[in-house]
């Protein structure tokens, strides 16, 4: 492995200097903030497609952002490019377009090429530094407007900017940070306070696609999801690909695509990588979302699995059929589905349900949905249950088969399913939480 010495800057550095070039390669010395090679451009609903240029200074006053676009009512969402990269990369284009066809929000996309250029990697590592602290002082410049809902997404080199964005704020923790496939080289053996940790903000959440070449194995985060096993893509082998660039660009393909999803991108828990390779984590029913809506609560590394082409979210496999599991002598069905309109919301009518706020609450339980640290000891139990419902065509005398004799003269079979999906859902639980909906046995 590198270690920590191979960062640092060439020693013949003169201490007066504000930087050192080498060819295309700039090590930031003493430079200080603001600095016109760090640019921030903001995007809103009031301006979709050209940016706006936004000044940071030590204060408001010297400042432009007051001047902005920038509405302190509304989520900020402050996007950072990473290695060899610009804010142009179209994945995190696609990001401004997704959140700004979702809601209000305060789009500010970072632009620190001129600092990370091609083939300036141990360069572009050092000035990781002088970026984030210049995105803090942008940092500080909001929190001046008057709102704290900051939220910080960095792909690759970019990802591992927001540790130093944490280590500059003294009095302010940020809400969230979101890493997606976090950069590995020159970053496996340095201490925790020069990378993103789980200690950089209130809820760190990362997305891993190609871990172990150019993005991070290790978990950093409070919630790691290993995106089809984290480390190489379906869809990224055609020819005249490269499967290492393209699979380490689906993270900010997966997080565009899961702004506006309804399908949803739906994890599993498992214990450790290694538990992983050894095949110790089978699919659980015991899931959580990953993406833009993961909940702050969330603990945990889990395994998440999708299409090899757009759309990728497969949604939760436990209400679809035969994803991951067995064929059962039971079949399913989801006769909620049918209650869903052509923009994927309920419709109001069905079980008289209030209107979900936003078609982005995929949870019917709201706040109460179960999130989970590490598998704990009722998985079994949870696994028996499951089992049960399986074999429950075999065993005419369990108490799960559902006898539906006295309604089958006067309800059809689809009727009969949507009763009994209404009768769980003002429970407050379907089907003892496996959320798999078995199809009624009509007794001969």
């Amino acid at each position: 492995g590198l270690s920590k010495s191979s960062t640092q800057v060439p020693t013949s550095a003169d201490e007066e200097k504000s930087e050192i070039n080498v060819g295309p390669c700039t090590w930031v010395i003493n430079r200080k903030c603001p600095d016109d090679r760090i640019g921030f451009y903001l995007f809103t609903r009031h301006n979709t497609k050209d940016r706006q240029y936004i000044h940071i200074d030590s204060n408001l006053k010297l400042s432009n952002i007051s001047v902005s676009y920038f509405d302190p009512k509304y989520p900020v969402k402050i996007i950072i490019h990473g290695y060899n990269s610009d804010m142009f990369l179209q994945p995190l284009i696609d990001m401004k377009d997704e959140f700004l066809q979702r809601s209000n929000y305060n789009l500010i996309y970072v632009d620190w090429s001129d600092l990370a250029p091609s083939p300036c990697y141990l360069s572009a590592v050092h000035n990781i530094k002088h970026t984030g602290a210049c995105i803090a002082q942008l940092v500080e410049r909001v929190l001046d407007l008057g709102t704290d809902d900051i939220h910080v997404i960095g792909f690759s080199l970019g990802a591992q900017v927001t540790n130093y964005i944490a280590l500059n704020l003294k009095s302010f923790q940020l809400p969230r940070i979101t890493g997606l496939d976090p950069a590995l080289p020159l970053f496996t053996f340095v201490p925790k306070d020069e990378k993103l940790d789980a200690s950089d903000a209130d809820f760190v959440d990362v997305i891993h696609t190609n871990a172990l070449l150019q993005g991070k194995i290790e978990r950093c985060g409070h919630a790691d999801f290993y995106m089809n096993g984290g480390v190489l893509q379906p869809g990224c082998f055609g020819a005249g690909s490269n499967p290492f660039a393209c699979s380490h660009h689906r993270a900010p393909d997966y997080y565009a695509e899961s702004i506006r999803s309804f399908r949803g991108f739906w994890g599993w828990p498992c214990r450790s990588y290694i538990n992983y390779l050894l095949g110790l984590c089978p699919k659980s029913d015991r899931i959580v979302v990953a993406g833009e809506d993961c909940r702050s609560e969330t603990r945990g590394m889990f395994l998440v699995t999708t299409n090899s082409v757009s759309p990728f979210a497969i949604g939760r496999w436990t209400d679809n059929v035969g994803v991951g599991d067995k064929i059962s002598k039971v079949s399913f069905a989801d006769p909620l589905q049918r209650q869903i309109d052509p923009f994927g919301k309920i419709e109001g009518h069905f079980n008289n349900l209030d209107i979900f706020p936003t078609p982005y609450s995929q949870d019917p339980n709201g706040s109460d949905w179960p999130y989970f640290d590490q598998p704990s000891e009722d998985s079994l139990r949870l696994e028996e249950i499951k089992l049960r419902i399986l074999s429950a065509s075999t065993e005419q005398n369990d108490s799960n088969v559902i006898s539906m004799q006295k309604l089958k003269t006067s309800l059809s079979a689809e009727e009969t399913l949507i009763a009994r999906y209404k009768n769980n859902l003002t429970k407050g639980f379907i089907d003892d939480k496996v959320f798999k909906v078995p199809e009624v046995i009509l007794n001969n």
